[in-house]
């Protein structure tokens, strides 16, 4: 029981590391443009983003998203 859930909410991960494939590579991209506090607060905010995203997928039912 534990196992099937714990392999369904993998293949949500996945499935969402998919679908954010393009957006965190263009967030990479102007991050990489940026300097100094403008970077460090970018990276913040994506990561922040990115962990809200995250756990959104881990906690919410599918039909939620």
């Amino acid at each position: 029981m534990i196992r099937k859930v714990i392999i369904k909410m993998l293949e949500r991960f996945l499935k969402e590391a998919y679908s954010l494939a393009w957006t965190l590579a263009g967030t990479g991209l102007v991050l990489i443009t940026l300097s100094g506090s403008t970077r460090f607060w970018g990276t913040i905010i994506s990561l922040g983003a990115l962990a809200v995203h995250l756990l959104a997928v881990a906690f919410l039912p599918e039909d939620d998203l």
